[in-house]
């Protein structure tokens, strides 16, 4: 309040200022124009809780009715002054919260017309370079994992089936599934012995003893893959920042060697550049951590 009282001109700060006082007039217009409205004997009662002294200098000073009179006219300057000062109060933030309100939207529109959405774009360009070059099927789907703080945020999916495509909403811990083998070794090129759909028992144990699986994920599982090849992604420092899964339900689904032929390094390097230069648009567990969250 006084921030913005602050930006006004002089000629308008100080009028404003002294109305916004207005508080204590208008309190003191409603006890002085009660007094006056009670009944004689009550009025009585009150001057008579007054010291003595103070009763007989004020009779001596002016006499009962003057002061009623006094009284009447401060109380009515009070209200009027209280009046002025709420309305004028009342208007300021008014008009303050429309120009924040407005400014609010302004930023949110700025903000939409330079955003990028990230996940749109690292599925379409998967889609494009490797999806649709590889002949997958609904049966197949090719996910971009993005390293934050020990735990992989899916930044990029896509796959023809719309179950298997749905954008995860949690992250992925480092040290669980094929995720794992990729960010240690560099690689993955895995094939399952047991089909889900028909020995889903000897699947999932399969998975719970080689990928460190809870039971209630793999039964949670919308994809119940079984196939896989994954790619370790590193920068220039040989850190690694990604992992690009491909996987399919199928044991014969991912061509592996033509998909190896067409992952080279420098391939991989693409999409480590494309991250390097999105980073900032995209959300990071240890830029909310820096910030208190």
């Amino acid at each position: 309040m006084e921030l913005a009282i602050s930006e006004l001109p002089r000629y308008k700060r100080w009028p404003f200022k002294f109305f916004n006082k207005g508080l204590y007039p208008g309190i003191y217009s409603v006890l002085a124009l009660g007094y006056i409205g009670i009944p004689t004997n009550i009025q009585e009662m009150v001057r008579h809780q007054l010291p003595i002294e103070w009763r007989t200098w004020a009779l001596n000073f002016w006499d009962l009715e003057q002061w009623f009179t006094a009284l009447f006219i401060t109380a009515f300057i009070g209200a009027i002054w209280g009046g002025i000062g709420s309305q004028l109060t009342s208007s300021f933030l008014n008009k303050i919260y429309r120009r924040v309100k407005e400014e609010n939207e302004q930023l949110k529109e700025k903000n939409s017309s330079t955003a990028i959405n990230c996940y749109e774009l690292f599925s379409h360009y998967i889609y494009n370079n490797y999806f649709a070059k590889f002949g997958l099927t609904s049966n197949e789907r090719l996910s971009l994992y993005k390293l934050d703080m020990d735990l992989f945020l899916c930044v990029g999916r896509y796959s023809e089936n719309e179950l298997y495509r749905q954008k995860p909403n949690r992250l992925y811990p480092r040290n669980v599934g094929c995720i794992e083998t990729v960010w240690k070794t560099g690689k993955v090129e895995h094939v399952i012995p047991f089909d889900s759909e028909t020995e889903f028992d000897k699947w999932k144990k399969y998975n719970i003893e080689n990928y460190r699986f809870e039971d209630s994920v793999l039964n949670n599982m919308k994809m119940r893959s079984r196939a896989f090849l994954g790619f370790r992604i590193q920068n220039s420092q040989k850190q690694t920042i990604a992992v690009l899964i491909f996987e399919s339900t199928q044991a014969s689904g991912l061509k592996f060697s033509k998909i190896n032929t067409a992952m080279t390094q420098r391939e991989l390097q693409n999409i480590c550049h494309l991250l390097e230069s999105l980073d900032s648009h995209m959300p990071s567990l240890q830029t909310a951590s820096m910030e208190g969250f």
